[in-house]
């Protein structure tokens, strides 16, 4: 038969167990907001046929903790103009020379749509009267440090690094990893 004594011990072995798992899950819980998924609902088009408008995209923060952005990566960034969430795909990387010939953005000498690994579905520029960075045939444009040159996948109209210019690090929140395609809730997860 147990004792009062051994009720009260096993009392406060349970105590002392629920106060440490309440702990870790606060560490956890908060590693996670910091440096974890954050879920983003995507406004608009401008990145299909990857993300339509109402999906659901998980980005990560700590891979870029502790390594670069790389080209082809898709990020949740945060507009200098509105200061809106958006996702743009990374085209060009500190040092990179981007230039336009012949109506179709290279990166280095490659054309979007060649390079390694692949970036995107299309590399055509189009003209819609708003100032730009790479608009014309042999305009060309070299990545600064500490920035990224951001496009969405469907060029027209669309504010992206053509129109604003490079982004810089800190504007760049994290990176997708996973969309939840809302019209037909699909799952993607992104390679990388």
């Amino acid at each position: 038969m147990a004792s009062a004594r051994d009720e009260h011990f096993v009392l406060f072995l349970f105590a002392l167990l629920a106060s440490i798992l309440g702990i870790l899950t606060l560490i956890v819980g908060g590693a996670l907001a910091i440096w974890g998924f954050h879920a983003y609902s995507i406004p608009s088009n401008s990145m299909n046929p990857t993300i339509w408008a109402g999906d659901l995209c998980l980005a990560e923060k700590f891979t870029y903790h502790f390594s670069r952005p790389k080209r082809g990566d898709i990020v949740v960034i945060s507009t200098p103009v509105d200061n809106e969430l958006r996702c743009r795909r990374i085209i060009g990387v500190p040092g990179d020379v981007l230039e336009v010939k012949f109506g179709r953005i290279l990166v280095n000498g490659c054309p979007l749509s060649e390079c390694q690994p692949p970036v995107g579905p299309t590399d055509r520029i189009g003209s819609d009267g708003y100032p730009q960075y790479l608009a014309y045939n042999g305009d060309q444009f070299v990545v600064q440090e500490e920035t990224y040159f951001l496009i969405v996948d469907q060029l027209a109209n669309v504010l992206d690094s053509r129109y604003l210019g490079p982004f810089s690090s800190k504007s760049i929140l994290g990176r997708v990893d996973v969309i939840i395609h809302s019209g037909h809730w699909r799952l993607s997860v992104l390679p990388g």
